[in-house]
């Protein structure tokens, strides 16, 4: 959600203008990352930086990102400004978590998404939009342009209800989003756009409570078949030393360093922990 100045809604002429400008210039950002839990593609947010920064700045404007705290857990801030003033800001909801690397993870997902949003680039596959697509086909396929009473005759409200229901992560709340905005909102009464809106913002706030950490953050967290059997791998590897010495001599060795590199942050941890449980029974067997 994107708003103006502040509820006056105060001129941003001269930012639009400059941001025209920039945006005249700018290319999308290089898509060198890869989600391996949905086989797509993505640019992450140093390549989302290169791409815009020099352009905003040549044309006096620049984007502020910071957290708060809300009713609802926190919200990441992001503001691009004017040199004139002038300013524009939106929000973005940030599950709550007790455990620092699933809340930079969730932190840095907003924030891509942000960045790349407010300044008009692409930083994604269109796979992403072709799932939202899909995910709302799955409950009723509706006209993308109809009038307000054909709307309210073909159960639109009740559908959209229905659909908001269904998304078990923020992240296919956010696609939903998207779909209605493109295909529906524009055939909407204003009423209908701002209760959707409210109520996009209060779903999405449910997966921001501690303990409603779903699949947006299991993104980042959650191993793939491919991590998985890495993992194994790795274990086995460190299970076959028979010494104290051959335990370290294989948790040194680069092939193994480099292996970990593929894995996640908690199956990493494991095979440390593992490690560390062998090398001390071993080495109470270790000979003298």
């Amino acid at each position: 959600m994107t708003e103006a100045h502040d509820a006056g809604h105060e001129p941003v002429n001269e930012l639009l203008a400059a941001l025209s400008k920039a945006q005249a210039e700018m290319e999308n950002a290089p898509m060198l990352s890869e989600n391996p839990h949905f086989r797509s593609k993505y640019a992450d947010l140093a390549s989302i930086r290169n791409a815009t920064i020099p352009h905003l700045a040549k044309h006096g404007l620049s984007i502020h990102q910071v957290t708060k705290l809300n009713g609802n857990g926190m919200l990441l801030a992001t503001r691009l400004g004017h040199s004139s003033g002038q300013w524009i800001e939106s929000f973005y909801p940030i599950p709550i978590s007790d455990k620092p690397h699933i809340m930079g993870s969730a932190l840095t997902y907003a924030r891509r998404y942000s960045w790349a949003a407010i300044c008009g680039v692409a930083a994604e596959e269109d796979d992403d939009a072709n799932a939202a697509n899909d995910a709302a086909k799955s409950t009723k396929s509706l006209p993308a342009r109809k009038s307000s009473a054909q709307a309210k005759r073909d159960g639109d409200w009740p559908a959209f209800l229905g659909a908001l229901a269904d998304c078990q992560s923020a992240r296919e709340v956010e696609k939903l989003r998207v779909e209605y905005m493109t295909n529906l909102f524009p055939a909407w009464n204003a009423d209908w756009r701002d209760a959707a809106t409210e109520a996009f913002n209060k779903r999405q706030a449910d997966f921001s409570q501690p303990g409603a950490l779903k699949q947006t953050l299991q993104d980042s967290v959650e191993a793939t078949d491919e991590q998985t059997a890495k993992f194994e791998e790795c274990e086995e590897w460190l299970e076959g030393a028979k010494t104290l010495n051959e335990l370290i001599t294989r948790a040194d060795n680069p092939g193994f360093r480099e292996s970990l590199k593929s894995l996640t942050k908690d199956q990493v941890s494991q095979l440390r922990a593992y490690r560390n449980a062998r090398m001390e029974k071993l080495g109470e067997i270790e000979p003298a």
